[in-house]
């Protein structure tokens, strides 16, 4: 019987007794510690052993073995089998008389020392929330509480969802870190009077922390290293992109800008992990009115914005939203045709030439703000055939 398994740690990393109860178990399932790799514990494949397990608080993080140590204990019948998370060396016996700390004095000042090590080890916790918190702060600018309950599907657009994951994976991991304190606090307090160690109250509930931290902290962390390589900005170019321009709708006596901050010749792209992936164009016929007294809303143009979302449901919810900026009594609904499964139209009271279209087809949903003397909706098949490409 041979190989390699890893668990996650069911109990707090601090609660020695806990730890060694766990160890014990797992030895009798046929599971032998072996060494950690983050906050995964990775076990050897062995014969079932009726073993006991001591952990050793370690003076500072280490991953290097303790010689003298490992000696001391090897005379009182341990065997020394590897470090549980740079903080504890691990130690097992088969003899149930062994006794890895005779003198209470000696265990109670290891527990007072690695407790104070701890402690400290929360300024370097501290800084990390604080550096995070920085990296994340814009994120947190970029919606509100009123576009959380209003505008959701929105706020996922404008990237709160890497914030939102920090800081739940950070609170998960603090919360551990407390509890693992408290569980420090208590041990010390029962060795200082002489009293068996026995695990904590509650002692699943830091292994519980921990385990659920680990799962947005990760998406963080992928979604930080994917915008640091990448900035999540892939642009590419328009006359590959298969995009409805204002060119093709007004045809070819329509004179664009050569502005091309409102003349676009790409496409701008957006994507990464955790945010929906989206597309913006936009088109605009040469400037007529600046300097006139005009609006740059009375100009002929054409913009694009295109978002893509995981669920259908999500970029429904985003056609609502777009839909509501105008006023959803302002749009009228058609048939669906084309393969689209939404299709909203709005034509201005004021400005007949002026027109909103929010279409959706799956998880895609793309408003079509033009302004131009063509009737936008004969072009719903080209809108459609944008779409069907992305």
């Amino acid at each position: 019987m041979s190989g390699t398994v890893f668990r996650l740690c069911p109990v707090g990393g601090y609660d020695i007794p806990a730890l060694e109860i766990w160890l014990e178990k797992m030895a009798g399932k046929g599971l032998v510690f072996d060494c950690t790799a983050g906050p995964l514990t990775l076990f050897a494949r062995q014969e079932s052993a009726p073993l006991r397990f001591h952990l050793e608080p370690a003076h500072n993080k280490t991953d290097q073995e303790d010689p003298e140590l490992t000696d001391l204990f090897r005379a009182a019948g341990w065997s020394y089998l590897g470090i549980f998370r740079k903080n504890f060396f691990v130690f097992a016996t088969a003899d149930r008389a062994a006794q890895a700390h005779t003198d209470p004095d000696v265990l109670d000042y290891a527990i007072r020392r690695f407790f104070k090590q701890k402690l400290l080890g929360g300024i370097g916790l501290a800084i990390v929330n604080f550096l995070l918190y920085k990296f994340l702060y814009p994120f947190s600018n970029a919606f509100s509480l009123s576009d959380l309950r209003y505008f959701w599907a929105e706020a996922l657009a404008d990237g709160p969802l890497p914030w939102l994951l920090a800081l739940l994976g950070l609170l998960l991991v603090d919360l551990a870190y407390l509890l693992g304190l408290f569980t420090l606090w208590r041990l010390h307090r029962r060795s200082q009077k002489g009293l068996p160690l026995s695990p904590a109250p509650g002692r699943r509930l830091g292994g519980v922390l921990t385990s659920l931290s680990i799962l947005p902290l990760a998406l963080v962390t992928v979604e930080i290293v994917f915008v640091f390589f990448t900035h999540g900005y892939f642009p590419y170019d328009l006359a590959d992109s298969n995009f409805v321009t204002m060119t093709e709708i007004e045809g070819p006596e329509f004179r664009p800008t050569g502005d091309i901050m409102f003349n676009m010749d790409y496409i701008s792209h957006g994507d990464t992990p955790l945010t929906p992936e989206e597309w913006y164009y936009r088109q605009w016929e040469s400037n007529r009115v600046f300097g006139s007294g005009g609006s740059l809303a009375d100009i002929p143009h054409l913009e694009i914005n295109i978002t893509r979302y995981l669920l259908p449901a999500v970029a429904e919810r985003r056609a609502w939203e777009w839909r509501s900026w105008g006023g959803h009594e302002n749009y009228r609904a058609l048939e669906p045709a084309h393969g689209l499964e939404e299709i909203w139209y709005y034509q201005s009271e004021r400005n007949p030439d002026f027109y909103y279209l929010v279409l959706r087809k799956g998880g895609l949903v793309m408003r079509v703000e033009y302004e131009g003397s063509k009737d936008l909706t004969q072009f719903l098949p080209r809108f459609a055939e944008m779409l069907e490409a992305l």
